[in-house]
Order: C-alpha cells, then sequence, then structure tokens
C-alpha cells in the first residue's frame, strides 16, 4: 500500500481516487520504474530533464504525474508544488471554486498537459517539448496569489507574473537552452492575456506577436497554449474561448503573410547587426558578455551610407552594432536577457552613446549625419540625456524610433519637441507596420519617415506599394518631412523609386555595413548613371 507519510492533505482527492480495478499493473510498473530513475538522476539534470520530458509527452502523463507526485522526489524536484499559502492550499490540493472552472490548479494543469502538443499540424519534439513544459508551470503561481473574499468569491489576480517567476527558478535546475527558458517564460506570461472578445484588437495582438519575435512559429505556440488551456476550464469558458481562437488565427494569417517580406528583410538588417543567428549561451556566459558591453568591450558600430539621389553622394549613415563573442549571438536574444537580470538600461546607452562616439572619431567621411536606432521606451527611459544633447551639437543626429503605436502619440509628440529643442532630429523607423497613418503622425513633426523594407520588395511589379510611396513622397512635400526608403538591393527597385521622386535610399544595391566608412561617392556616381529602365509599370 502507498505510503502518504508527510503529505496529508495536500492532494487534490478528485485526481487521485482512480479505481485501483481500472489501474493497469503494468503502468503502476512503469511507474515505479520511472520514479527509481529519477532518484538515480538525482544529480544529473541533463537525465532529469530528459526523464521529466518524456514523462510530460506520455499519453498517459496524468496518472503518471499524478502518481509520482505523492513521491518525495517530485517534491525534492518541484518544492514550489507544495508551498502552502493562507488557506492551507498549495499547486497539488488548490481549489478553483468558480465559473470559469471544472478542476482544482494541479487536475487543471494535467489536462493541459494532456491537452497541448495534439494540434492538426504535426510539431516538432523541440515545440512538444516546450508546450509540455509550459503547461506544467502556467498556473503553479495561483494558490500564492488565491484571494477569498467576504463574499465567498475566490481569485487569482497576478498569477501569470507570480507562475513566470516560480518557473524561472525551476527550468534554472533542469538542463534547458537559454533560448528554451525565454520561450516557455514567455508562453506562460501570455497564456492568460487577451482573451475577452473586447482586447482582441489588431494592436493587443500585434504586442503579442512583437512580444514573440514577431516569430509565427512562437505566435501559433502561443495559440495551442491558450486552446489547450480553455479546454480545461467550463465548457462555456471554452466555446467562448473558439470564437478568440478564429480571430486569433485570423490574425495571424493576415499579419505574417503580409509581413513574410518584412520579417525576412528584417531578419537581412539584424544580420547587418550581427551577421548570425543566436547560439545557445549559458546564462553564465551570457552575464560575462553583458559585463563586458557595459565595460565598451566586445562591441563594435558599423556603418551603412544612406545615398541622396539627386546629388548622387553620401547623405548620411545609419549606425548598427555588432556583439564580438565566440559564440553567434543576435541583438535581441541579448536584449532580452539583459531585461530579465535587469540589465536592459546599461546596455541600451552603451550601444546607442557607442554608435555616436565611434561616429565621431571617424576623421575622414563624407557626411556628418547619423542616423542611430531605438524604440520609444528604451530612448525615455535609458538614454544619457545630457550626453546626448551634447552630442547633438556637435554633429546631426537623427534618432530612429521603432515599436511605437497610435496610443504613443502624446509621448512622441513631447519626446520629439524635446529632441528638436537640442537640436536633434526624429525618424519613425519601420513606418507602415503598425497602428500608426499618414493622418495620424501630421502634427508629430517627424523630420524621416521609413517605410518598412517590405514595401521595396517587388515595386516594380505592385501597383499598391507604387500608391504608397507615391502619397509619402507627397506627403513629405507637404509637411516638410524626407523619406529614406531602406532595403533597396536590385536596380530594378531602384528604377521605380527614382520615378516616384524618392530622394533618400539605403541598402545593399549599394553597400553593406562596414566598421570602416570609404570614400565611395564616385562609386555611387557610376551606379546611378546607368541608363533607367523604362518597364516599370
Amino acid at each position: 500500500m502507498t505510503s502518504y507519510e508527510g503529505y496529508e492533505g495536500i492532494f487534490d482527492m478528485d485526481v487521485l481516487n482512480i479505481s485501483a480495478s481500472l489501474m493497469d499493473a503494468k503502468e503502476i510498473a512503469r511507474t515505479k520504474t520511472i520514479i527509481s530513475s529519477l532518484k538515480i538522476y538525482d544529480e544529473n539534470p541533463h537525465m532529469l530533464t530528459e526523464t521529466y520530458t518524456n514523462i510530460l509527452c506520455d499519453d498517459n502523463v496524468a496518472f503518471l504525474l499524478t502518481k509520482i507526485s505523492q513521491n518525495p522526489i517530485f517534491k525534492k524536484h518541484f518544492p514550489e508544488f507544495y508551498e502552502m499559502n493562507r488557506y492551507g492550499e498549495n499547486v497539488i490540493n488548490c481549489q478553483q471554486n468558480s465559473s470559469y472552472h471544472k478542476f482544482g490548479v494541479f487536475k487543471h494543469i494535467l489536462t493541459t498537459i494532456e491537452a497541448v502538443g495534439n494540434p492538426q499540424i504535426p510539431i516538432s519534439d523541440w515545440q512538444k517539448k516546450v508546450l509540455k513544459w509550459t503547461m506544467l508551470l502556467h498556473d503553479i503561481g495561483k494558490p500564492y496569489v488565491k484571494v477569498i473574499s467576504e463574499e465567498g468569491r475566490e481569485s487569482f489576480v497576478g498569477h501569470d507574473d507570480k507562475s513566470v517567476e516560480l518557473a524561472k527558478n525551476i527550468l534554472e535546475r533542469f538542463e534547458f537552452t537559454a533560448q528554451e527558458k525565454s520561450i516557455i517564460l514567455r508562453l506562460i506570461k501570455y497564456h492568460d492575456k487577451f482573451l475577452n472578445e473586447g482586447e482582441i484588437t489588431f494592436d493587443n495582438l500585434k504586442f503579442l506577436a512583437t512580444e514573440l519575435d514577431n516569430s509565427k512559429e512562437l505566435f501559433y505556440l502561443l495559440i495551442n497554449v491558450k486552446d489547450s488551456d480553455a479546454q480545461a476550464k467550463s465548457v462555456e469558458v471554452y466555446n467562448k474561448y473558439k470564437l478568440t481562437k478564429n480571430k486569433y488565427i485570423e490574425f495571424a494569417n493576415q499579419y505574417f503573410t503580409s509581413n513574410e517580406i518584412a520579417m525576412k528583410n528584417h531578419e537581412e538588417k539584424s544580420e547587418s547587426n550581427q551577421e548570425s543567428e543566436f547560439d545557445d549561451m549559458e546564462p553564465l556566459e551570457l552575464d560575462h558578455l553583458i559585463n563586458d558591453i557595459i565595460a565598451r568591450k566586445k562591441i563594435k558600430s558599423i556603418f551603412q551610407p544612406i545615398v541622396d539621389l539627386e546629388k548622387m553622394c553620401v547623405y548620411g549613415y545609419e549606425a548598427f552594432s555588432r556583439i564580438q563573442s565566440s559564440k553567434k549571438i543576435g541583438i535581441m536574444e541579448l536584449l532580452n536577457y539583459a531585461t530579465e537580470v535587469g540589465k536592459n538600461e546599461r546596455i541600451q546607452q552603451v550601444l546607442f552613446i557607442n554608435g555616436v562616439e565611434e561616429f565621431e572619431k571617424i576623421e575622414n567621411k563624407e557626411s556628418n549625419i547619423l542616423f542611430v536606432n531605438t524604440d520609444l521606451i528604451s530612448y525615455e527611459k535609458y538614454i544619457n540625456k545630457p550626453r546626448l544633447y551634447d552630442m547633438m551639437a556637435r554633429n546631426k543626429i537623427v534618432i530612429e524610433f521603432h515599436n511605437y503605436e497610435k496610443q504613443d502619440l502624446t509621448r512622441l509628440q513631447l519626446v520629439i519637441q524635446n529632441i528638436h529643442d537640442h537640436s536633434g532630429y526624429v525618424a519613425l523607423d519601420q513606418f507602415g507596420t503598425g497602428s500608426l497613418t499618414i493622418d495620424d503622425i501630421t502634427f508629430l513633426k517627424v523630420d524621416y519617415l521609413i517605410p518598412d523594407m517590405s514595401i521595396v520588395r517587388g515595386i516594380q511589379n505592385d501597383f499598391k506599394k507604387q500608391k504608397y510611396i507615391n502619397e509619402l513622397v507627397t506627403y513629405g512635400i507637404v509637411e516638410n518631412a524626407e523619406i529614406v526608403v531602406v532595403g533597396v538591393e536590385t536596380k530594378e527597385e531602384l528604377d521605380t523609386l527614382k520615378k516616384f521622386g524618392v530622394k533618400y535610399v539605403q541598402g545593399y544595391y549599394f553597400f553593406k555595413p562596414s566598421a570602416t566608412i570609404d570614400m565611395v561617392n564616385h562609386k555611387i556616381k557610376g551606379l546611378l548613371n546607368q541608363p533607367v529602365d523604362d518597364t516599370v509599370i
């Protein structure tokens, strides 16, 4: 007979009351073997992770975890599941007495694990691993934040953030790559976000897409997580969620299809920051790398010319940052980790200021105009303003903002005015991909508009794209704003842009980013003096 000594009162009996007559003797024996393996691998994070992953992916996962959770070895590996709250409850026996739920927390978790990772479209083993661990940990914060009102109503406000906090500690004890941990934590954080009908807006779903690196793969993993979570709730909740799910899928089909080229080009632009994809780096390695960057080590600023088509010369340069490491690391992955460890502020300052300072050191250059990219929040919170203002007095610095939306209009207006007051200039980068339109920004008085790279691809054969560029150029003339088109790679694209009056362009057709600034005006003239293709529609 199984001993429950020391575990009295912690189990959801609705889960554990499984008739012995229904228990397959073979499954019971297999469970004992698994528990023995967990004890043997107790000090081996790699084998423990593999064993628990196999359990989570097992067709009989609810039975296995129910039995394993009765053994002290599980409590040793997941002590967070057994911490008592003020009501004497923990993850194992916490009840959810509301119309939204039909199970207690632990049985809900088990049900979601069974449901997740079984979509109509086959998924990879890597995706399945991420999904299963996400569901194991997605609601473990509930007992910690549970509140019962005087009227007897239960609430779990903030359980998603608490679950992320607890999950982060758990994942550190096992063996996951930095990328796997980051994805699992983000899926947990947003599993309960934007479920009500009024919340399903383009801006909100675009926010989720952005938080998931604008990755179609990760966005569909989040849909899978939300769907599994809803299935384990009440029938009413799941029926409502089906409508929400349809809107998520409609958004994904529209957003990712229309932005596939933009995604590709964004990745290409990221390669100019760091010509690689993200390699797995352990937290200790990332910590050392971040400390080196803060100390102004292992970073190199590179520059790409912006071409003036009318004057046939370099108009200015855009600054990027390249990380020097023995392993491949992308800027966005680095910043995501820096945010987790509370060092994003210093990283942002260093990369931004380093680009400007390195530009100032270069004596022989064909323009003193520098475009430097940052997001609105980072600029407001992180950038050393007095130091930047001093630099603005010496150079023509154009601050390119990205990650801005309609709700940012008032903030943008104040920021832009402040930059203008200190002799700086402002550009809106990736314009056209968010919720802002030309009509929205008229009163902002921006100096430059930089349409998203996707507008360039195939523009010579796309009347809608040509019309859009024509409208931007007209706006620029009326509002005294310059249009800079980036991502130009072919002569056909260039010829089309010239026909519609575009004055400033940037892209691989002319030059790739480089740590050195060469004298290239003569090369520009040679490229621009070639005959224009008149076959453009």
